[in-house]
Order: structure tokens, then C-alpha cells, then sequence
């Protein structure tokens, strides 16, 4: 019973040491007022709640970005570094929050790889969830929060440019 005890409070120790990091993020970025808008176009929704810290350009320069453990990625460059495909799944994956939580062990690893080198600091979760923060901004509009969603991964995709710097077709 006590290696069950044991193991249960190393686990619980290894997920808190992943999830501190977050914490310590989330408090920063939450100096940002997040506000309804109406508007349900990506170009707006995207300026609202994207680029304070991707920037007005997506490419990880904004005003909040100084300020930030982790600086925010070149969201130009999502499908080049994919081999030129961009996975739209995976970016509403992202956006909403789904990637918080290490799934497996590797992905556990991976962050802490992260915590220890800084390499990679994609494998940190650092941005906020804003499939949540739809859901408490946008109570009723389910619809409405899934087109705001759709729209906004539509204009991160019109982003991307090729390994050159060229838009994608």
C-alpha cells in the first residue's frame, strides 16, 4: 500500500512540476483584458485575441511578447514547419487548449526536455485556453462560438507562407 502511496505522490509531484510553468504563464497573460466581440470574422478575431501576442502579423512579435517566458511562434510558418501542410484540427487542437495535458509519456517528456533546455518551447503549454474563454464569453451562441472558431483557424491558415517567404497557395 505505501509503494501505491508513494507512486501516486511522485505522479502527483511530476504533473504539478509540468502544469507550475502554465500557471506562472497564465498569470501573466491575464493581464490582457479578454472581451467579447461581435464580430465573428477571423482577420478581427484574430487581432482581438491573437495578436497582442503573435502580433498584428503572426509572427510572434507583439506587444505582450516581451514579457513572456516562452515567445510566442511565427504562426506564418505553422505549415512550413509540417512539410507544407497545414492541419487545421491541430491548430483549433491548440487554440482551444486540447494540448495542455501531456497525453503520453513522451509528451511529458518533451516538456520537461523544454522546462530544463528551452529547446523546443513549443512542447510548453503557455497560451491561454481559449476554448474556455469562448465558451464563459459566448454562453449561448454554441453555433456562433464553433463559426468564430472555424473562421479564426481560416485566417491563421491564409497566413502561412513556403520555406521561401511566399504566401501558400
Amino acid at each position: 500500500m505505501h509503494k501505491r502511496a508513494a507512486r501516486n505522490a511522485f505522479l502527483t509531484l511530476m504533473l504539478l512540476s509540468f502544469a507550475a510553468p502554465a500557471w506562472a504563464q497564465k498569470a501573466e497573460v491575464k493581464t490582457l483584458q479578454i472581451r467579447a466581440i461581435a464580430s465573428v470574422d477571423g482577420r478581427t478575431l484574430f487581432g482581438e485575441y491573437c495578436a497582442p501576442c503573435h502580433g498584428v502579423d503572426g509572427k510572434g512579435h507583439g506587444p505582450l511578447a516581451a514579457g513572456l517566458r516562452v515567445p510566442p511562434p511565427d504562426l506564418t510558418t505553422i505549415a512550413a514547419r509540417n512539410d507544407g501542410q497545414f492541419n487545421a484540427g491541430a491548430v483549433e487542437d491548440r487554440i482551444n487548449g486540447w494540448k495542455q495535458i501531456p497525453r503520453t509519456m513522451g509528451d511529458a517528456a518533451a516538456r520537461a526536455h523544454t522546462r530544463d533546455t528551452g529547446e523546443n518551447p513549443e512542447n510548453m503549454p503557455v497560451m491561454p485556453s481559449f476554448g474556455p474563454i469562448f465558451a464563459n464569453l459566448y454562453r449561448q451562441e454554441v453555433r456562433d462560438r464553433l463559426i468564430r472558431m472555424t473562421n479564426l483557424v481560416k485566417y491563421v491558415k491564409s497566413l502561412q507562407v513556403d520555406a521561401s517567404g511566399q504566401p501558400l497557395k
